[in-house]
């Protein structure tokens, strides 16, 4: 079980050296209003609401820097790559996704807790990662950060046992067809609201409670469940994750203002979700392949 989807090992050196200024001018633009003087061009005759006619690019700057830099150092070849790196990379990735929306559900939780009963400690959380929708903007890079930390942990654990605990699904049933079903009925609820232009306010809690729906569905184990399975879904993983942050790079360059709010929103659910296609889709022509060499072999049996 390897992986194919990976840079070169010297981009790792790189991805610091962009990913260590990119946080530094992203926690001056975020908190400190900081803009690079100049690093901007005019896009509109005049200023509108929450959009002004100049726009600097300096938040965009630091949100490509740290993205491209953490994908450097997360997918960048080890010095010696084997089964057991891509099995400790399977393993990280799962687990750094799990944690990342572990953290959601528990902000999610304490921000409907907060909406109900006055606690001062929760209400002093809830309104710090709120505050300039400050967890949507963490959450746009913590899934990198957490796998990065699991994956150099669990490649120093390996150096003395040699081994790496398997990743643990959920059972095939029911929780499969669970999240498959909470997955196509959330989808079609939004879908139905944005064709009619109804009840904006449900489709937005839609957005925030989807991710676990598609989560049910992503760790639920196959049928079969095997070295070759865990091959696709390690590839899988990596294509959502490269295509995700590459749509969220050139979402930060072409939406602006309360528009990249909902990039923000839709972000939560892009991971899962172009897994779930890309795994699918390979499974769907394993299959076939499956079906034409056993047809093959009929026909041979045959003659």
């Amino acid at each position: 079980m390897r992986s194919n989807l990976l840079f070169p090992h010297r981009l790792r050196a790189i991805g610091w050296l962009l990913t260590i200024p990119g946080l530094v001018l992203g926690y001056l633009t975020v908190y400190n209003d900081y803009k690079i003087p100049g690093f901007g061009m005019q896009l509109r005759k005049s200023s509108e609401l929450f959009l002004p006619a100049y726009e600097n690019f300096t938040n965009e700057l630091a949100l490509a820097l740290v993205i491209t830099g953490l994908l450097f150092i997360a997918f960048s070849k080890q010095k010696h790559e084997d089964e057991l790196t891509a099995k400790i990379r399977l393993n990280a990735l799962y687990w750094g996704i799990l944690v990342n929306y572990a953290c959601y559900g528990l902000f999610m939780a304490l921000s409907l807790l907060n909406a109900y009963i006055n606690i001062k400690g929760v209400e002093d959380v809830v309104d710090l990662f709120s505050d300039k929708f400050a967890f949507m903007i963490y959450n746009l890079f913590t899934p990198l950060i957490i796998f990065i930390g699991r994956f150099y942990y669990l490649l120093f654990k390996s150096k003395n046992e040699y081994t790496v605990s398997a990743v643990r699904f959920l059972p095939n049933k029911p929780y499969r067809l669970l999240g498959k079903i909470l997955t196509v009925v959330l989808i079609l609820i939004v879908a139905i609201s944005a064709i009619t232009n109804s009840n904006d306010d449900l489709s937005g809690d839609i957005l925030y409670v989807l991710p676990f729906a598609m989560l049910l569905w992503v760790y639920s184990k196959e049928k079969q469940e095997d070295e070759y399975i865990s091959s696709v879904r390690l590839s899988a993983m990596q294509i959502a994750v490269y295509a995700n942050y590459i749509i969220l790079i050139v979402s930060s360059v072409l939406v602006y203002g309360p528009d990249f709010i909902l990039v923000m929103l839709i972000n939560l659910s892009t991971i899962p979700a172009i897994f779930l296609l890309v795994f699918n889709y390979r499974l769907y022509k394993i299959k076939q392949e499956d079906g034409h060499e056993q047809k093959n072999n009929l026909t041979l049996g045959i003659l």
